[in-house]
């Protein structure tokens, strides 16, 4: 008997016409049936639906790509914690007249660059290069002048926003020229040219900038009241930067 022969007697035959597969010793098993998968549907493992219905509105300024980490740079606003509520508070009261629904904003930070995307591989290196350069930066005090409002550049988004004072925006010219620095060395998109150095406190969607200038000088009346009463400047030791899910922070001098 040949060598083709003798597998083909001990295993069975590969045609596809049998119904029973023989697995060795004479011992057979029934095959299974090939199951039909017309009407599942496949979603391939990197697919992203993103659904502004569960984020108040707000849709991504870009479309998620793994391996792409939505990064900025940005000063902390963690103080005067009460203060900030009242103003807050009279701001709804206001603005409540001009907009349906107003949002308040998760975390008040003053931003420092642009969002842009970052590789993952390159966040450890692009952290370290940030750290560098700030750590030669003195410690800075922070103030807020003027309520302004603000459309993101797709106009989806309008802010109601707190500008910081002209000395404040030196101090912040200075470190995000620093910032620009390290995103022209990783061919990253620099801050804009003429930053506007502010504070989103409220957002609601849309573009609805027309109708709340017209309560800007009441809403600026209010930041007055509470300058001269409790809202005072606040030193700025600390500068961070968020990348995706991580956060970094650097301790200026």
């Amino acid at each position: 008997m040949s060598s083709l022969s003798y597998i083909s007697e001990e295993y069975g035959s590969n045609s596809e016409d049998s119904d029973t597969d023989t697995i060795g010793h004479g011992i057979t098993r029934p095959k299974l049936p090939t199951p039909d998968l017309s009407k599942v549907a496949v979603v391939p493992s990197d697919t992203h639906i993103d659904d502004p219905q569960i984020h108040g509105g707000r849709s991504r300024s870009f479309p998620h790509v793994r391996g792409n980490w939505a990064t900025f740079v940005y000063v902390n606003y963690h103080h005067q914690t009460e203060v900030v509520l009242n103003l807050l508070k009279r701001f709804e009261t206001v603005i409540s007249t001009k907009v349906d629904t107003c949002h308040r904003c998760d975390d008040l930070h003053i931003s420092l660059s642009k969002t842009f995307v970052l590789k993952y591989h390159l966040i450890s290196t692009f952290s370290s290069s940030l750290q560098k350069v700030l750590s030669t930066v003195e410690s800075f005090d922070i103030g807020f002048a003027a309520v302004k409002v603000y459309c993101n550049e797709d106009k989806s988004r309008t802010f109601i926003s707190l500008d910081v004072d002209p000395f404040s925006h030196k101090n912040l010219s200075n470190v995000s020229k620093k910032v620009d620095d390290v995103l022209t060395e990783f061919q990253l998109p620099t801050f804009y040219k003429e930053p506007s150095f502010h504070m989103s406190l409220l957002w609601t969607n849309g573009d609805k900038q027309s109708e709340l200038d017209t309560i800007i000088d009441t809403l600026n009346d209010l930041l007055l009241q509470e300058i001269e009463k409790e809202l005072r400047t606040v030193l700025i030791d600390t500068i961070n930067c968020k990348s995706g899910n991580k956060y970094f922070q650097y301790s200026l001098i």
